[in-house]
């Protein structure tokens, strides 16, 4: 329980400091994301062009057809690295905010420890149960919020591996 304006005012600043910096993570995501956009799509307009000179200067309709078919297969090493690039930019905006947010769940649950260490010493005689049982609450939550971070984690790791297997493997077939 927060009793003293000095500490609910330092949680508001943390709070507004942690929405600040949440939207300046979200801003460099989006802004990596445009610049991959643009490079994609300056790359792509480059080609374009060279496959329509190409296109232009077949002399029989042999070479046209069998150019216009060497066109007409997606560049699968192209979309593969374009999708890296995205999930690569999810995943480090990801591991940002999973940051940001496991240090304000460390923090509220420091400020929720004292409050119930407070009310502790201020409960009256008899209550000891109940602040025990809010003790144990409090363990439970903690576990049971590290056990999902951990799975969530592992998920994590695991797509990681199956978006470098599937990279790999594109690359064998094309």
């Amino acid at each position: 329980m927060i009793t003293q304006p000095e500490k609910l005012m330092q949680m508001q600043a943390d709070a507004l400091e942690a929405s600040r910096q949440a939207a300046s993570k979200t801003l460099e995501g989006w802004q990596k994301l445009a610049e991959l956009n643009l490079q994609t799509a300056r790359a792509s307009l480059e080609q374009s062009s060279e496959q329509i000179n190409a296109l232009l200067a077949a002399r029989d309709t042999q070479a046209l057809a069998n150019l216009v078919t060497s066109l007409a297969r997606p560049p699968q090493d192209q979309l593969s690295a374009y999708a890296k690039a995205v999930y690569s930019i999810y995943r480090d905006a990801n591991q940002e905010f999973a940051s940001m947010l496991d240090k304000q769940v460390a923090a509220s649950n420091r400020q929720l420890a004292e409050s119930v260490e407070s009310l502790a010493r201020t409960a009256p005689a008899g209550t000891e149960g109940v602040v025990s049982l809010i003790r144990q609450s409090m363990a439970a939550a903690q576990t049971a919020y590290e056990q999902v971070n951990q799975a969530g984690r592992k998920l994590a790791e695991m797509a990681d591996s199956n978006l470098g297997s599937a990279a790999g493997n594109a690359r064998k077939r094309g």
